[in-house]
């Protein structure tokens, strides 16, 4: 039996009728009850989950990082799920009836702040990492180079699906260089997609991605 709040108008949970009512982060909602599927498992059905599926196998070692990435768009769904979404409809690829996530249509970031178009990422010495943004039609109005107050990058080793991905707090220009230590050596003998995006830690903001970025081994 469902139960009314607040006045006849307002919120209820359990089932009446057809229709079921419940909450989610403090949201009243109601839904239809779900009706019986008699072939749960079409053709579009099984492409539809296994796609979903496959996206979020992608994602999940960087779990974290993209709740961070996909904050400020994600509405009354969780960050990661809004990540999920988005790469669903970009990153995948029809192989033969078989949903398969191509890795360098990802998007790993959807934020309003401004950015820049190329990215370096070299390992110099095995055991860290320099990135190098080198860019000169980004200039301010004072034809200055603009400045940014955090980085955000991520690097997949495509085989193996295995992440690294870091936070840099550091204020740089465009055009510098900025050192920063920990994570997964880069090897000349295997393929990786690197992507990035500008953040502001005081406000969680970001920007969409970077457009080139680049990994590198030493």
């Amino acid at each position: 039996m469902g139960k009314i709040k607040q006045g006849i108008l307002g919120s209820f949970s359990g089932q009446v009728g057809t229709v079921v009512g419940s909450s989610w982060k403090g949201i009243a909602y109601m839904r239809g009850k779900a009706q019986h599927v008699k072939n749960p498992r079409t053709a579009g059905q099984t492409y539809h989950r296994d796609a979903i599926k496959a996206v979020t196998m992608a994602l999940r070692p960087i779990t974290s990082t993209l709740r961070l990435t996909f904050a400020e768009y994600a509405k009354k769904m969780s960050a990661f799920n809004k990540a999920v979404s988005v790469n669903y409809k970009e990153a995948i690829v029809n192989q033969d009836g078989t949903p398969v996530v191509d890795y360098s249509k990802l998007i790993l970031s959807q934020g309003t702040l401004s950015s820049f178009k190329h990215l370096m990422i070299e390992d110099m010495n095995g055991d860290g990492f320099y990135y190098v943004s080198s860019i000169v039609d980004v200039i301010d109005e004072e034809g200055t180079y603009p400045e940014f107050d955090s980085l955000i990058i991520f690097i997949c080793d495509v085989a193996d699906n295995v992440w690294f991905s870091a936070i840099i707090k550091e204020h740089f220009h465009v055009g510098e260089t900025i050192e920063f230590t920990g994570g997964m050596p880069l090897s000349n003998e295997k393929e990786y997609l690197a992507f990035a995006c500008t953040y502001d830690p005081a406000t969680g903001k970001v920007s969409n991605p970077i457009a080139d970025v680049m990994a590198m081994g030493g």
